[in-house]
């Protein structure tokens, strides 16, 4: 019995299953989580180092390389970078993309633990692996007309819980120029008259605000606990507390200093929209749904926040990832819509009947909605790339049952009684059932070897080869059970003469007619003269290769987020108050720029895990929606950059989009461009750097060079030991005494109900942050006597080193560059021909690295993919014919394709990238699909006994329909993601721009090259 007569005999349960399936898929997609991206697994962790305001040489030989070396011992590492500078330092941890994660960052933190012995006591380290989850979705500014630290109150103790409570949310951080302090300012004449020192003053604040447990005892069977307690219950109780005995009278806090609110030195700045804000981002949790988590946000900011603050503050967003994944996948959903729409317009122009168009498109549907169960039985979310791959589908999965209808249409649509009708749909669709599917079987095959892909690029195209293969698969099988079990129940009990449009539906008249006399005539001059078919392969191949070379190529496609950030740097040792001094002229530009709808800005600060030096930070920029505005993300850079350049010279800045800057974190190549310098002596690198940086600005399209920085102001006391010995104190104890008096002492705090307070004890600003007192600063001896810094020491102003710069336990001096208007190919081979010029000193080296480092992996594995999908192929052909000549034939239409998708690229001016390059990959099934259909039918008709010649006419003849309708149906799938209209879709457009050229140029070459030289090959072995 046959495949299709086995189906036919369990009919009702095929349909039962078929609609559980589909019910099973409808079920299943509100289950599924929404994300921009599939969940990303990113192997690195990154540990950053706070120690105070500790000098970038002392921190890098004392922190840094310390746990570099410890860092270094972990199994599976791949790269450590370090960045250190003032009082901080920031190591990036890169492992092989196959490591355990979990097990590294524990290994990771056991090494740590043991390196930190011997590193300063005061040192704050945090390990943390990334992860998008590491990186903000949403986004607020919280202004009015309040102090700064009553903001940064509100955003603290009453937004930032009300959104911790909600399902999904992770991280919430709070940022603010200004936190909330009491000021405890001693006035040093009469500190001094007291015999105290800032440090002494401290610690008896701190003796004096305390709260212990001293015992316990039961009485009237409850047990009491006894405390001890001087606890401050206000902030007007500092004031009155007792520091000393003097001369038999209580000395006290007010006698000494005045007590006040305040706020620490900024080390930071934040506003919002211009104006004193506090910032509040939120992180999401790991695998949860970002659409269902920013509906809970927004409920929790309208039902319990915003009722709850008082009149006058405001609350603006400035970034919502959300937004952008649900504008992202409406707009992948519509594609498909249209896509499918436009497939089914070609089977309808092709059969002529709208039962058989009804039938087979019926498949789409059924194949999308199968395809969203196995998508949540796999755990895969609705992202860009799911989407994307179903997107992709919409014009393949009809292929099979294109093939199937049209065959079943030939063979009823000839006329006759009905009784044959049911058995010559089941001849039609039996006949087809080993092309069918060793045709869907090429384009399953070409998907598999995407898991040698590594990093971002193999997660990416394994979400979409996943559902790209299901959905396939998924119409395979419907093609070959429920289209012919259609068929039989709608065409079985009609004349077939009646059936599907009688003869006045088949394309034998009209336009059909013609299409198939002129197909006839140009196949019977290419069998003629094959030579033709081998000129037009050679000359095919040639043009593949040299549109190869000029097509530009880049990383990952553009696309328009909706919004972007600039990263700015301002002069080394640039104060926190002139940095923002200069960065308000970027606000204001950015103000004025009528596409803007919001923006943030932090100084000293930047979005997501980094440490920071004050004179950087970035503008996180919220555009109006597409609609609203006349110019795309990119031309809103370009525009800003011209003008920040013009008004800023000397302030390096960088024009990045969100989510593109989120994944050159996350892959440890923030800049597409990074110049790495390496040697021993940083100023000697930093020479080199500044011969560098003028070439890499003379290169067109090369924007936002950030160079080495140069220099930081120093002051250091130099403290005589032996001074400082007769006193009883190291050069430690000095030194923490001087913190005391000039940071100020924070070792106690005010406790209320729901918050604490640090008391800050100090001198007056007027003074401690005036050098020509500093000398002048009490220094208490160990028993007792005060003597003024300058008996201890002198100073020594010096330019000390900026930012120091590591790569694998190198010294390295590192300049980063971004690309406008074009790709990163051409400008980095421009780039690496003018540093052939630099002449490098003795121990020196350079390297071209960044995003542009991880396009050549990404490339070297595309083509390993391309390779293995290829050979893949060639075993499913050699199985399908049990012949080489066949099989090879149909194989080189896969590299001639490349010339016609070389070709779309070209002209579109579209770059050849990881999306353009997973297409080409794709072509390789897909070419040989028709092909595969084709030969089959005219072996079939050989081994009936026609001759070679004629059979493969009649072969080409009866295909050519079928060869058409699944192509063009393909093609006009592809069409909407090729337009690449809307956010999210220019992800998949170099892809459907790629099969679309190479797909439209194989056609050709399947109808017209491969029977001609098939012919000619056959007759050729005879005849030797």
């Amino acid at each position: 019995m046959s495949f299709v007569g086995a189906a036919a005999r369990h009919e009702g349960a095929i349909l039962l299953l078929v609609v559980l399936l589909a019910l099973g898929g409808v079920i299943a997609l509100p289950s599924l989580a929404s994300s921009i991206y599939p969940p990303l697994q990113f192997p690195r962790i990154v540990v950053v180092a706070h120690s105070g305001i500790l000098p970038a040489r002392p921190m890098m030989l004392t922190v840094t390389r310390p746990l570099e070396q410890a860092i270094r011992e972990v199994p599976g590492i791949r790269r450590v970078r370090s960045r250190t500078f003032r009082g901080a330092a920031e190591i990036s941890c890169l492992f092989e993309p196959a490591t355990n994660m979990d097990l590294a960052l524990q290994q990771m933190q056991a090494r740590i633990a043991e390196a930190r012995s011997g590193m300063p006591s005061e040192l704050d380290l945090q390990v943390e692996r990334l992860s998008p989850a590491t990186f903000p979705m949403y986004s607020l500014i919280l202004t009015g007309g309040l102090p700064i630290a009553d903001l940064r109150d509100y955003a603290y103790y009453l937004m930032r819980p009300a959104f911790s409570r909600v399902p999904g949310v992770g991280r919430v951080e709070v940022q603010a120029s200004d936190s909330r302090e009491l000021e405890v300012v001693a006035d040093p004449n009469r500190l001094l008259a007291a015999g105290m020192t800032i440090k002494d003053l401290s610690a008896a604040l701190a003796a004096a605000n305390q709260l212990a447990p001293v015992g316990r005892y039961d009485a009237g069977g409850r047990q009491y606990l006894v405390l001890a307690s001087d606890s401050w219950r206000a902030a007007a109780d500092i004031a009155a507390t007792p520091i000393a005995v003097r001369k038999g009278a209580t000395l006290r806090v007010a006698d000494v200093a005045q007590v006040f609110p305040g706020s620490p030195d900024r080390t930071t700045l934040a506003t919002g929209n211009g104006r004193d804000a506090a910032l509040i981002t939120l992180s999401q949790q790991i695998n949860t749904d970002v659409l269902t988590v920013k509906t809970g946000i927004e409920q929790a900011l309208a039902t319990s926040i915003a009722p709850a603050l008082p009149s006058g503050l405001r609350i603006s967003k400035v970034y919502d990832l959300a937004e952008f994944v649900s504008t992202a996948i409406a707009n992948v959903r519509d594609a498909i819509l249209v896509g499918g729409l436009l497939a089914v317009v070609v089977l309808i122009v092709f059969l002529g009947n709208w039962r058989m168009t009804a039938i087979a498109a019926l498949t789409l549907p059924l194949t999308v909605m199968i395809t969203f169960l196995f998508m949540r039985l796999f755990g895969e979310s609705i992202n860009l790339m799911s989407m994307g791959g179903l997107a992709v589908a919409i014009g393949l999965v009809i292929d099979d049952a294109v093939v199937v209808i049209e065959n079943v249409h030939r063979r009823l649509g000839t006329g006759g009684d009905a009784a044959a009708a049911e058995v010559e749909v089941e001849q039609a669709t039996q006949e087809l059932v080993a092309p069918v599917v060793g045709s869907t079987l090429t384009t399953v095959v070409v998907l598999a070897p995407l898991g040698l892909l590594s990093g971002v690029v193999g997660q990416f195209f394994r979400a979409l080869s996943l559902t790209l293969s299901v959905s396939v698969l998924v119409s395979l099988v419907l093609a070959l059970t429920l289209i012919p079990l259609l068929s039989r129940r709608v065409f079985g009990g009609r004349r077939r003469a009646d059936a599907p449009g009688g003869q006045a539906a088949h394309p034998a008249k009209g336009w059909g007619a013609r299409l198939e006399a002129f197909y006839g005539r140009a196949l019977h001059a290419a069998l003629r003269r094959p030579r033709w078919a081998l000129v037009a392969f050679a000359l095919l191949a040639v043009i593949g290769v040299l549109l190869g070379w000029k097509i530009p190529n880049g990383f990952l496609p553009q696309m328009d987020e909706g919004g972007f950030v600039i990263d700015y740097l301002t002069p080394p040792g640039t104060a926190l108050a002139e940095t923002d001094r200069l960065i308000r002229t970027i606000e204001r530009l950015v103000a004025a720029t009528p596409e803007v709808a919001a923006f943030s800005r932090r100084t000293g600060a930047e979005m997501g895990l980094y440490a920071t030096q004050q004179n950087k930070g970035d503008v996180l920029i919220r555009l109006k929606p597409r609609g609203q505005r006349s110019r795309s993300a990119e031309e809103v850079m370009a525009g800003l950059r011209g003008k920040v350049k013009e008004a800023l010279p000397g302030v390096d800045i960088e024009f990045t989009q969100i989510l593109q800057d989120m994944l050159g974190d996350l892959e440890g190549a923030a800049a597409p461009i990074e110049i790495k310098i390496f040697g021993d002596d940083p100023e000697v690198l930093g020479g080199i750097a500044e011969k560098v940086e003028p070439l890499l600005t003379q290169v067109h399209g090369v924007v936002d060079v950030v160079g080495v920085q140069r220099g930081n102001p120093e002051v250091t006391w130099q403290i005589d030991p032996v001074a400082a010995g007769r006193l009883g104190l190291t050069v430690e104890q000095v030194a923490g005494q001087l913190a005391a008096s000039w940071l100020g002492d924070t070792s106690t705090e005010l406790r209320l109900a729901d918050r604490t307070i640090p008391v800050r004890v100090r001198y007056p600003d007027r003074l401690r942050l005036d050098p020509a007192w500093l000398a002048s600063t009490q220094v208490r001896g160990a028993d007792g006597p005060l003597v003024p810094l300058s008996s201890l020491g002198h100073p020594v102003a010096a330019a000390g080193q900026s930012v120091l710069i590591r790569e694998d336990l190198r010294q390295m001096a590192l300049l980063t560059a971004r690309l406008e208007g074009r790709d990163l190919g051409s400008a980095v081979a421009e780039i690496q021909q003018r540093l052939k010029s630099l002449r490098l000193p003795t121990g020196s080296s350079i390297a071209v690295g960044g995003q542009y480092e991880a396009q050549r992996q990404s490339f070297r594995e595309l083509l390993t993919v391309f390779g293995v999908s290829a050979s893949l192929v060639l075993v499913i052909l050699l199985f399908q014919f049990r012949s080489w000549l066949p099989a090879a034939l149909l194989l080189a239409a896969a590299p001639l394709s490349l010339a016609g998708a070389f070709a779309l690229l070209w002209v579109t001016g579209t770059e050849l990238n990881v999306s353009s390059a997973m297409g080409l990959i794709l072509l390789i099934g897909l070419v040989v699909k028709n092909g595969i259909v084709m030969l089959d039918y005219a072996h079939r008709l050989r081994d009936e006994g026609a001759p070679l010649r004629e059979a493969i006419e009649a072969a080409a003849r009866v295909r050519l329909r079928p060869i058409l309708m699944t192509t063009l149906c393909t093609l006009f799938g592809l069409l909407p993601l090729a337009l690449g209209i809307g956010a999210g879709a220019e992800l998949q457009k170099p892809l459907a721009l790629a099969v679309i050229g190479g797909l439209g140029l194989s056609t050709l070459v399947t109808l017209l090259a491969v029977p001609s030289l098939y012919v000619a090959f056959r007759a050729s072995r005879r005849g030797s």
